[in-house]
């Protein structure tokens, strides 16, 4: 699984107007059930992009070609990023737009607990 950056704001529609105007080109773009692409976005900016209606949204991906650069779930709350995205990321950031952290890939440790067990009872 791939890192992922989790972006935190709540400043969504800045945010998503930000996203179009730096990836107009060569997208997809999928709101709820529709699948657009960068020509959809003049449409997506004077529709969709205000707080209320990107809150209304569940489902939210933007990819080039295969990669998934950006989306979220449920929420724009729960919005991640790619991290070849980072540099974007860190831009909105120092414009105070955006809060973010990188999260770190999970190691699967299957006997993570006995190792527990055997430090607790060797103390």
């Amino acid at each position: 699984m791939p890192k992922l950056i989790a972006i935190e704001t709540t400043r969504y529609s800045e945010v998503f107007r930000r996203l179009f105007a730096e990836y107009a080109d060569g997208v997809t773009i999928e709101v709820g059930s529709r699948r657009l692409s960068s020509a959809d976005i003049p449409h997506l900016l004077t529709d969709w992009c205000s707080n209320a209606e990107i809150c209304r949204t569940q489902h939210f991906r933007l990819l080039r070609g295969e990669a998934e650069l950006f989306s979220f779930h449920d929420h724009p709350r729960e919005l991640f990023a790619a991290l070849s995205e980072r540099a974007f990321v860190e831009r909105l950031h120092a414009e105070q737009i955006l809060r973010y952290r990188v999260l770190e890939e999970h190691k699967h440790e299957p006997f993570r607990f006995f190792s527990w067990l055997r430090r607790l009872f060797a103390a």
